[in-house]
């Protein structure tokens, strides 16, 4: 057998580059006041690191797990993503428990996939794993009202949470287990999900928010997934598209620019695209996850 030293050396190197963002990471992530951290089994068997963000007082309480984009949840020095960040203080300031898995950087993928032509952690294949992990550990939580959890993701994260919360999909949890109760999506591809299903329904009710003009997940096929799923089904299921803006339209003081995209996950098409905020859908986007929140979330 004859064994490649580059091979063996780039896996290394990889790993200890992930180990390395991991410990930065909790460093940051005290420093910005998200000073828990906790492993959550993913339902494949991966250990993923997550940043847990608990409340104080008497629970049980209602909870969101955040799914991050194809940047992942850390930047390259190991801090909290600044717009995972902005939503883990909007979340915890009303009132929710926030969990937030990494799926790449657990599994030696450092610095995110978008860039990647050749994806290591897909949205429909290991990361709804990662997602019913993460539902599980905190259903077995007693300050978690199990009753109350939401299920928030954004591109990539957004894709994965089509898959999660698909009806008769694979990672369903059984019968009489503890489910999320609505889903909130920002910007997903759904240009996959209209190919491979062809009678998608949610298991609850989700909310699609978009930019009218985003260039990198196409509202187009979004919005013809819900039209196509609504005449079908009564589990709510909505879109909302904010005029002049682009993909990243909720983070916080991004600049508008243009970056090089390969696909959304599946694609190897190399393309430019524009991401930046908009602070008015931004404001918007914002109210009106909250109040899908705590409509969706009432006891």
């Amino acid at each position: 057998m004859i064994r490649s030293a580059g091979a063996g050396a780039g896996a290394c190197l990889r790993a200890g580059l992930a180990a390395a963002i991991l410990i930065s990471a909790a460093t940051a992530a005290r420093a910005e006041g998200f000073d828990e951290r906790v492993t959550v089994p993913s339902l494949d068997g991966t250990a993923l690191s997550a940043v847990f963000v608990p409340r104080t007082g008497p629970g049980p309480h209602p909870a969101v797990v955040m799914l991050h984009g194809c940047a992942g949840l850390f930047t390259k020095s190991g801090k909290i993503a600044s717009r995972e960040t902005a939503w883990m203080r909007i979340l915890s300031d009303a009132g929710y428990v926030v969990l937030a898995p990494d799926s790449f950087v657990s599994r030696g993928v450092v610095g995110g996939t978008c860039a990647l032509r050749d994806k290591p952690v897909h949205p429909d294949r290991e990361r709804p794993q990662d997602a019913m992990g993460a539902l599980a550990f905190l259903a077995q939580r007693p300050d978690i009202d199990t009753k109350r959890i939401a299920l928030m993701g954004w591109s990539n994260g957004a894709m994965t949470g089509l898959w999660t919360v698909m009806a008769g999909g694979k990672v369903a949890p059984p019968a009489g287990a503890a489910d999320f109760r609505t889903t909130l999506l920002f910007y997903p591809g759904c240009i996959d999900v209209r190919k491979k299903v062809t009678d998608y329904t949610p298991r609850m009710p989700t909310l699609i928010q978009m930019g009218a003009i985003d260039d990198w997940t196409l509202p187009g096929p979004c919005s013809e997934l819900v039209e196509e799923t609504r005449k079908r089904s009564s589990v709510p299921f909505e879109i909302v598209l904010y005029d002049g803006a682009y993909h990243a339209f909720d983070a916080p003081n991004l600049k508008l620019r243009t970056i090089v995209s390969r696909g959304n996950g599946y694609k190897n098409v190399e393309k430019e695209v524009h991401v930046g905020t908009h602070p008015e859908a931004r404001e918007k986007a914002v109210a009106r996850a909250l109040d899908w929140l705590k409509t969706n979330l009432a006891r």
